[in-house]
């Protein structure tokens, strides 16, 4: 606070350090402790800068402080004291009702927590009724589960997502309850909808249950019997029975099943019975749709037989004495395939595809699909697709088979315990002189037993051609290739020194100098660079 009225004399600092009263300024309300020096006189705020003459109406007046209990109010005297009637007692005039306090809950948002629990609960159980509609069908990618799985599936979602839409549904309970409700029955409902549909034939044996338990004659009668019989064309059957041991004919009747499609039926169980006899096609039907298969010369029993034919198709009828088995082709297990995905590698279903492709009756789809498994890289039904090849391997023919081995370089795992079933498919193989390199490369690879002595005859045939397969046996090269150095021919002899002069140890190397005695002229030149090469090497 500044004095800007009239020229004061100067006090001492300790006449103006004592404060006597409190001013405020009219404009701005900023209180200042001043001297009573400048009451009267002209000042101005150090806030706002206003000036204004210090007056009595500027002076603050300070109110009296008491401490409690130090003064009584006796004005209070003046009011009158009634005391507060029982809860229970009437009033004559109308009373003022409240509603209850409402709770935070309802009236504000709903939390984080439940609004995830309300989001999740509903996108589980939307995802899981998609998943069915897009993969429950019968040849959706769900189809191999169990239907008893299914409702395992869609019960343990509907409980889980129902009870968190309920628990985060926390200001609408009945919308809760009802959305809840209403996705659960649609869950409960699916695996009624879209059951199990296992596209793998059974192992087990067909039993046809008659009407009497004897076959066909017991269950339809032999007037029905003798007109169905004609109607299927069954005199090929009788002829080859009368013919041929009972046991080694049956007649499959094919229903629904165009020429190129009884083509593809034969020639799957031509190779599904052990090459044992073609099957015969015999055309059935007014315009050629249905066809009767004549197999004979079998071992497989009628039994056996009939699951073969589960793989495009479901039994109708089947009698024993008769040697017959009614089929009814399905076209969904033998024209399922999607035939984008099982071309794209990169497609998340081409393994599938694949798998679905091996499993398959037609011998030119399975052989596409092993090769295209050939020059995939493995993935998530690594075992599943190794599994199924190694159980092709037997029971194809020797193009396949080679396929297959080829295919199982990529896919098999050591400890798939494909060696040994690859060894006997090899043998047999080799001793029709179409053994491949790939073939040998995958023995050698996973140094199975045996696999160096059918190497051994085929270098012995054609040393150039397995040259590079014989050094990949690293040092048991020397120990196939030393004991007949002294019977080998000029070329064998040069091709084994330079076998071993890339894969022997020092410990043949004194063998070896003992040989260059006896050599003359490109031997002996072939067998000292090779004992050079050994030394060379630490």
């Amino acid at each position: 606070m500044e004095d800007i009225g009239n020229d004061v004399p100067q006090q001492k600092t300790n006449d103006l350090a004592q404060i006597t009263m409190r001013i405020q300024c009219p404009e701005c309300s900023q209180r200042f402790d001043v001297t009573e020096d400048f009451l009267g006189k002209t000042v101005e705020c150090g806030s706002c800068d206003k000036r204004f003459k210090v007056t009595e109406d500027e002076l603050v007046k300070e109110k009296k402080k008491f401490y409690p209990g130090e003064k009584k109010d006796t004005h209070l005297e003046r009011f009158g004291y009634t005391p507060a009637r029982g809860a229970g007692a009437g009033v004559d005039f109308a009373q003022a009702h409240y509603q209850p306090d409402v709770s935070a809950v309802q009236v504000g948002p709903p939390r984080p927590r439940r609004t995830i629990a309300t989001l999740a609960g509903v996108s589980l159980m939307i995802l899981v009724i998609i998943v069915f509609l897009l993969a429950g069908g019968k040849e959706g990618a769900m189809r191999d589960m169990e239907t008893m799985n299914r409702f395992i599936l869609v019960g343990f979602t509907a409980l889980l997502g129902g009870a968190l839409v309920v628990y985060g549904s926390v200001k609408n309970r009945r919308m809760g309850y009802l959305i809840a409700f209403v996705l659960g029955a649609i869950l409960l409902v699916l695996p009624v909808l879209f059951p199990a549909n296992p596209t793998k034939a059974s192992e087990e044996p067909i039993v046809f249950k008659g009407g009497s338990g004897e076959g066909l004659e017991g269950s339809m009668g032999k007037v029905a019997l003798d007109t169905y019989l004609i109607d299927i064309g069954y005199d090929p059957i009788k002829n080859a029975i009368e013919n041929n041991p009972p046991n080694t004919v049956v007649g499959i009747y094919l229903r629904n099943a165009r020429k190129r499609v009884r083509e593809k039926i034969t020639s799957y169980l031509y190779e599904a019975t052990g090459k044992l006899s073609r099957g015969i096609d015999y055309e059935r039907g007014d315009d050629g749709s249905d066809g009767l298969v004549l197999l004979d010369k079998q071992k497989k029993t009628i039994d056996e037989i009939a699951a073969l034919c589960l793989k495009f198709g479901r039994i109708e009828k089947i009698d024993k004495k008769l040697r017959l088995i009614d089929v009814s082709v399905e076209r969904a297990k033998m024209d399922s395939l999607d035939q984008f995905k099982i071309l794209d590698p990169e497609s998340m279903d081409f393994e599938v595809q694949n798998l679905k492709a091996l499993n398959s009756f037609d011998r030119s789809v399975k052989l596409q699909a092993v090769k295209r498994l050939a020059g995939a890289k493995p993935k998530a039904h690594r075992d599943d697709i190794t599994q199924q090849l190694l159980k092709m391997l037997p029971e194809s023919d020797t193009e396949l088979q080679l396929e297959i081995i080829a295919a199982l370089k990529i896919w098999a795992l050591p400890e798939s315990g494909a060696g040994p079933k690859v060894l006997d498919a090899v043998k047999k193989i080799h001793k029709e002189g179409k053994v491949s390199k790939e073939a040998m490369e995958f023995l050698i690879e996973n140094q199975v037993a045996g696999s160096e002595l059918i190497l051994m005859e085929l270098w012995e045939k054609d040393p150039v051609v397995w040259y590079d397969t014989f050094i990949k046996l690293g040092e048991g090269a020397q120990v196939l290739i030393l004991p007949k150095m002294g019977g080998l021919d000029s070329p064998h002899f040069i091709a084994a020194c330079d076998i071993l002069g890339k894969t022997g140890t020092k410990a043949c190397v004194s063998e070896l100098q003992g040989m260059t005695k006896e050599k003359k002229g490109q031997e002996k030149k072939s067998l000292q660079a090779a004992i050079d090469e050994i030394k060379k090497r630490p």
